[in-house]
């Protein structure tokens, strides 16, 4: 295992993922239990019988005691538990349990020998890591509670973590990228990063329809990276392959309407937006129509036009918060941040997060809103032209958060 990867994977990963949206990361949030000491972990393995395999050991002595990981989270080891012998693991290839009731407690018993949990995949789907037998060192993932097979996942507990810390950043980086470009937030992601990003999909491997979504999220990399004629190139593959429907539509003229902003031509790129905005779509995919909408409106010093499409934007999308840090950031346009911060603070209760719906959320989610909204609105201020008005809701977006907070401890 390579502890160096690691520890800057998890930190990429903690820093880009804020709103802990990928699976699994509410529970572990992209930290580590305080690891083991030597001793103690070989206590534990005089009481099992058997020595942990390395890369296991390394984990829970170098970087912790569980923590970070895939699906839930890497489970430690208690040095307090009830620890009996494990006898040898039977298998070395996929196995199903019986379907007759005759003999089945024997066999499930016969066929967990052997296996230490290393995670939790919810729904009583787990991972186990072979610590005895012919397989020591792979991880199985067991899907028995549904009567489905136990089955060899990967040849070691060091190639199935780093396999989901590539995924993981993969996804991150790559959502990253597209807000980044689309909503001009001001993230900024480590260049040292970008070779995680997934290939260029081979010709004739995809349904049309992914390959166009796919096209249009490399679009969003290449406006990145300051290549805007490459930009240009893959929309117009895009274009050539043809949206199959109002989702695939809707995200060609996103992609189209940033490059015309980028190149300057808002006029062009605004005509793009509000040609798109009739079409169905996907929940997600009209709320960014709003944003970039407004944005361009304001860009061509068009404040009541912005004004009124930040009314049909809270309307329309009543759960993203864009809509409400645009009718805050217009009273700061206005001259009245006292007014701003007034409307932040009322707007607060209402909406419940774009991206809550597969994601618990506190009961009461008016000082998350807050924060999240203050601290976008203190960027909004410094990019048009208000820098002095921002620390006002610097302060609110620092002001100290509850438990429920996802990035509190």
């Amino acid at each position: 295992m390579d502890l160096d990867v690691i520890r800057r994977g998890v930190d990429a990963l903690r820093e880009y993922d804020t709103d802990l949206d990928l699976f699994g990361a509410r529970e572990h949030r992209y930290r580590f239990e305080p690891p083991l000491d030597e001793a103690t972990l070989e206590d534990v393995e005089t009481r099992i019988g058997v020595r942990l395999p390395a890369d296991y050991r390394t984990f829970l002595t170098r970087l912790g005691n569980g923590g970070a990981g895939p699906y839930y989270g890497v489970h430690g080891v208690r040095p307090d538990g009830s620890w009996t012998r494990f006898g040898p693991f039977p298998f070395t290839e996929e196995w199903e349990p019986p379907t007759d009731d005759e003999g089945y407690d024997e066999a499930m018993e016969a066929a967990f020998q052997g296996l230490l949990p290393v995670a939790e995949h919810g729904c009583g789907y787990r991972s186990h890591l072979v610590v005895n037998g012919f397989a020591a060192g792979q991880v199985w993932g067991d899907w028995t509670c549904v009567g489905e097979a136990l089955a060899p996942q990967a040849g070691s507990f060091g190639e199935w973590y780093h396999d989901w810390l590539e995924v993981s950043l993969r996804e991150v980086l790559s959502e990253r990228i597209e807000d980044t470009v689309r909503d001009e937030t001001g993230w900024s992601v480590d260049r040292r990063l970008l070779g995680l990003l997934p290939p260029p999909p081979a010709d004739g491997d995809e349904q049309p329809g992914v390959k166009v979504l796919r096209l249009a999220r490399r679009t969003y990399l290449a406006l990145y990276e300051r290549r805007d004629g490459d930009a240009r190139d893959l929309l117009a593959q895009a274009h050539a392959v043809g949206a199959e429907g109002d989702h695939e539509a809707v995200r060609l003229a996103l992609a189209e309407a940033v490059l015309l902003r980028e190149e300057g031509r808002t006029a062009d790129a605004l005509t793009v937006v509000e040609n798109a905005i009739p079409r169905n779509g996907w929940w997600l995919d009209r709320s960014w129509l709003y944003r970039l909408r407004v944005e361009l409106l304001l860009t061509r010093n068009r404040l009541d036009d912005a004004h009124a499409a930040t009314e049909e934007h809270i309307a329309r999308c009543p759960n993203d918060d864009f809509g409400y840090v645009r009718r805050a950031l217009l009273r700061v346009l206005a001259g009245d941040p006292s007014a701003a911060e007034e409307v932040l603070r009322a707007d607060a209760p209402l909406g419940t997060g774009i991206r809550s719906a597969g994601h618990p959320r506190p009961a009461d989610r008016t000082p998350v809103a807050l924060r999240l909204r203050a601290r976008r609105l203190a960027w909004e201020c410094r990019r048009w032209g208000h820098a002095t008005d921002a620390p006002r809701f610097d302060a609110i977006a620092a002001e100290r958060p509850g438990s429920d907070w996802p990035g509190s401890d």
